[in-house]
């Protein structure tokens, strides 16, 4: 455990190897390595980042068997505490090791961890407008052990559940007061923009606002629009305005918020290329189209809804995502994914084509973007490139990380010898960049800086990345592509995945630095799955998808895919 939690240590030596469900009785199975008898307990803790664990209540636990190291328990739910039910809250099962100065948490192996989310149980009662929940979510605090806690709650039919903000959903005189804030805040915003949207330019001309909260710059999708509206010459009928800044996780002002509402008040449509939470609070005017051109393709870490239930998910109604009129997917088979990550209905999905991949494979753009590397980079000229890509971990962006001492820098030094350069290219999230030591910067670079990843790829040999879509687009150059996941079965049980890697990875997947590095010097790269990927996905991709979101969305379908006397020259 870190320093955040020293009050107790998971054990990997005291597991649970099974959990079953007979009516009211959880049937639970540990194992123990440890020689000596061990006092075992449910012990309901709390714990955060900033304040290390605290044990509220231990209850103790009798086995009802105990031979070869395998302690089993039946416990009775309805009785466990006092005669009664669970209280509400977390709980852990705990062993006492004699000797011990810790509390020493059980912890479950990563197969059983798969497990767990099947052994939630809902018991209703009072005619239903009652339930006692149980449910188990796997944690992980030290990067290697998984802990099964089990939460205890009694719940009530909520008759307002539509509604994201409702005072009295809070527990806290202080959660019901951020909760009357965030009330009065989006009151305010709504009408603030209600009132500037009386003002609205009735120029002939369609207004559109290309927005970014995670960027301060166009890029990817969004950028692909602009440019292709410009070489169209579309500026005497399509008023493009900019909304771009770095707002998630940061504290903006009044008058840049004030400044933002008043471009938004203004506009027919608004493209969105990320999370924008301003449309938690704000119903924008019936006749404003609201679309996300997502930025990624296709990976596997989960987000938005996929990952509904696990900590940090959106709420069930009152989410950003929920109110897009439409959702730009690459293909038809993404559509249903992409319905899933949303909450939005498949017919809001349309597969028009990325406009960030126009043009990607074209041989002046790929030449363009390969002399301006070797130019800014001429100690790659000549060498391979690896590109290492790996996505953030943590619950958000202000929390986001990666461990880079799960990267043996010496391992990969002495592979590269004088004929490859590694290249970290970390995601935008991740602050801290890549400590490279000062012996290994001759092959080993950071490319963090390189504001659109898409300018790499021309020079890329083989990609290295993890849960990252950064492979989606990578693929169409039909390279290599080995998956990093150093971390899998903690990263699908605890974070979410929304399909198995090893089961759908277009490449070789690597759970060490070993099979990495053997994968690399044998050029086991298993890089049929990348061209059967490839061509499934990209097979029917033109370089037409700014047209077809122009013509379709835009102009209302006034235009047959951007074949018009305005499409001018592709």
């Amino acid at each position: 455990m870190g320093n955040n939690h020293s009050t107790y240590v998971a054990d990997s030596n005291i597991q649970v190897i099974d959990i079953s469900w007979e009516r009211l009785f959880l049937n639970v199975a540990v194992r123990s390595e440890y020689s000596e008898p061990i006092n075992f307990s449910l012990s309901r803790v709390t714990f955060s980042q900033k304040r290390p664990a605290e044990f509220i209540r231990d209850i103790a636990l009798k086995p009802v068997e105990h031979s070869e190291g395998v302690y089993r328990f039946r416990i009775n739910m309805a009785v466990i505490d006092e005669g009664g039910f669970l209280k509400n809250g977390r709980w852990f099962f705990v062993a006492r090791v004699p000797g011990g100065s810790r509390p020493h948490i059980c912890t479950v192996s990563y197969d059983m961890a798969y497990e767990l989310v099947d052994l939630d149980r809902v018991f209703p009662y009072g005619r239903g407008r009652y339930a006692y929940t149980t449910h188990f979510k796997p944690l992980c605090f030290d990067n290697v052990n998984i802990i099964p806690s089990l939460h205890s709650h009694f719940m009530i039919e909520n008759m307002n559940w539509e509604k994201k903000f409702v005072v009295s959903e809070r527990h806290t005189l202080e959660g019901k007061l951020r909760c009357a804030r965030t009330i009065v805040k989006r009151a305010a915003v709504q009408s603030i923009y209600n009132g500037m949207s009386h003002f609205r330019n009735n120029d002939r001309r369609i207004n559109v606002l290309l927005m970014s909260e995670t960027k301060p710059f166009l890029w990817g999708n969004l950028k692909g629009l602009d440019d292709r509206i410009k070489e169209r010459h579309l500026e005497d009928r399509i008023n493009v305005t900019y909304s771009l800044r770095h707002s998630v996780g940061s504290h903006n002002s009044v008058g840049n918020w004030l400044s933002t509402l008043r471009k938004m008040s203004k506009q027919d449509f608004i493209f969105v290329d990320d999370y924008v939470p301003v449309f938690e609070y704000l119903d924008l005017q019936d006749d404003v189209k609201l679309v996300q051109v997502w930025h990624a393709g296709e990976g596997f870490k989960a987000i938005g809804y996929s990952r509904f239930g696990k900590s940090g998910s959106p709420h069930p109604v009152e989410n950003c995502h929920r109110h897009y009129d439409y959702v730009i997917t690459g293909s038809e088979h993404l559509a249903g994914v992409y319905s899933e990550l949303f909450g939005v209905p498949e017919e809001k999905v349309l597969p028009l084509g990325m406009a960030r991949l126009d043009n990607l494979l074209e041989e002046d753009k790929i030449k363009e973007k390969t002399e301006k590397f070797y130019r800014n980079h001429p100690e790659c000229k000549g060498k391979k490139l690896i590109l290492f890509a790996p996505t953030f971990r943590g619950r958000s962006q202000k929390s986001s990380f990666f461990d880079y001492s799960t990267l043996d820098q010496e391992m990969v030094y002495d592979f590269c010898g004088d004929e490859y350069i590694w290249a970290f290219k970390m995601h935008p999230f991740i602050e801290e960049k890549p400590p490279i030591e000062e012996r290994f910067r001759d092959r080993i670079i950071d490319l963090s800086d390189v504001t659109d990843i898409h300018d790499l790829y021309p020079v890329t040999d083989i990609m290295v990345t993890d849960y990252s879509s950064a492979y989606y687009e990578f693929s169409m150059f039909k390279r290599p592509v080995l998956f990093y996941t150093y971390d899998r079965p903690i990263y699908e049980v605890v974070r979410g995945v929304h399909q198995s890697i090893l089961e759908t990875a277009p490449g070789k997947v690597c759970d060490t630095m070993e099979e990495l590095i053997t994968a690399l010097k044998t050029g086991d790269y298993e890089l049929e799955k990348t061209i059967a990927f490839s061509d499934e996905c990209f097979s029917d991709v033109d370089d037409n998808a700014a047209d077809r979101i122009i013509d379709q969305i835009i102009l209302g379908g006034t235009a047959d895919n951007g074949d018009n006397g305005d499409n001018g020259d592709k």
